[in-house]
């Protein structure tokens, strides 16, 4: 960045940087230290909790040469709810405002600083550093934030609210058309759009405005009423369907899309529900795992497993054996071979002389129908039916 700036021709047009607005008496400061948490020399002295994000600063007024960071006036944060902490070298507005409203207090005021000023309109930093006199600073915020030259600012669009953070975080709620929204056309100007983003794609500089982008981020969330987001999916498989759902980037409409590097839902006391009217899809170029500590359920009028059994004719479709039912019939059919056998062990002829052959076979096939009906209900458990799945 370039410091050729005159700061004086911009903030307030005079040699001190002093005004009044509203009979108020405005200054400005250049941020030269920050308490951030109570570990901070200066945090007692500064009235603990009520200094933090509080800042030590040099009027912009001040000529003096040598001075020490402890001596310099000091200003608090204005806000409680939506903070912007300053960085070191930043610009602040200061305004003396009231104490708290003890009668002690009537009439006595304490300075804050209200907002930062924009010099480079870039959200990463807008320091502006002293050139005659930086009092020692260390502009690296003792190694604690880094100057990022790729940071750019989000473009908007008519009307927009948008909040942009130092490292390429950004809110917008939008709804017009401008480049920075591709998804807006005649058929959803004035539509609303929230757009969440975390991570910027990469830029040659960090001074052109650019929009959000759904694929290159690095993570987002878009709610939108009637668009089009353009998401690249990561896996378009869908062989489970009779008819494929739209795909990401070609549905318009009312919906929400989440991207990320990787999405983890964790509900810590209750419970995850996927709820929809119409169909819930998975699919994955990798695999799909579901492990329960308890039960696992499916249910509905027909479950398919595998593509061949969904598409195939009914003639075709081979369904899943009922085990208790196939045991049944197996123990019927094994008892029946088993009196077969019996009497073929035991047959004679016409005149009571043995039938060799045909004894011989009633009494080898005993055994094995003994052992195939132990596999079927060994101490009444079968070795045949599964312990852990099971069917209507």
């Amino acid at each position: 960045m370039g410091y050729s700036l005159s700061l004086n021709s911009t903030i307030g047009g005079g040699s001190t940087s002093q005004s009044r607005s509203g009979g108020k008496f405005i200054s400005y400061g250049r941020v030269v230290d920050v308490i951030l948490d109570e570990t901070h020399p200066q945090y007692g002295r500064r009235g603990g909790g009520i200094a933090i994000n509080g800042v030590f600063y040099k009027p912009l007024s001040s000529t003096a040469s040598e001075q020490g960071t402890t001596d310099l006036p000091f200003a608090y944060q204005l806000q409680a709810h939506i903070k912007v902490v300053p960085l070191v070298g930043e610009i602040v507005q200061i305004e003396p405002l009231p104490v708290p409203s003890d009668p002690d207090f009537i009439g006595k005021t304490r300075k804050y600083y209200t907002k930062i000023l924009n010099i480079w309109n870039n959200p990463n930093s807008n320091f502006y550093p002293d050139t005659k006199n930086n009092l020692g600073i260390d502009f690296t915020q003792g190694s604690k934030f880094v100057e990022l030259g790729t940071v750019n600012p989000i473009g908007s669009s008519p009307g927009d609210i948008q909040l942009e953070g130092r490292q390429g975080q950004s809110l917008r709620f939008t709804g017009g058309r401008a480049l920075s929204n591709p998804w807006v056309d005649s058929s959803n100007l004035g539509k609303p759009v929230i757009i969440l983003s975390n991570g910027q794609k990469d830029t040659d500089n960090g001074f052109t405005t650019i929009g959000e982008d759904v694929n290159e981020d690095d993570s987002s969330i878009y709610l939108v009423a009637d668009h089009k987001i353009p998401l690249k999916q990561a896996s378009e498989k869908r062989s489970a369907w009779d008819e494929a759902p739209t795909k990401a980037d070609q549905f318009k409409g009312n919906q929400v899309v989440i991207n990320g590097g990787r999405l983890f839902f964790n509900a810590k006391e209750h419970d995850i529900q996927l709820s929809s009217l119409k169909s819930i899809g998975l699919n994955t170029e990798g695999t799909v795992n579901i492990d329960s500590a308890g039960y696992m359920c499916l249910d509905g009028p027909r479950i398919y497993l595998g593509e061949k059994s969904r598409s195939a004719s009914d003639n075709f479709k081979e369904p899943v054996i009922l085990g208790n039912q196939l045991e049944g019939f197996l123990e019927s059919l094994l008892n029946m071979i088993e009196g077969m056998a019996n009497d073929m062990a035991s047959a004679k002829t016409s005149d009571n002389k043995p039938i060799p052959k045909l004894n011989k076979r009633g009494i080898q096939a005993k055994p094995v129908i003994n052992a195939l009906k132990r596999r079927i209900n060994p101490n009444g458990s079968s070795t045949l039916k599964s312990k852990k799945v099971f069917t209507e």
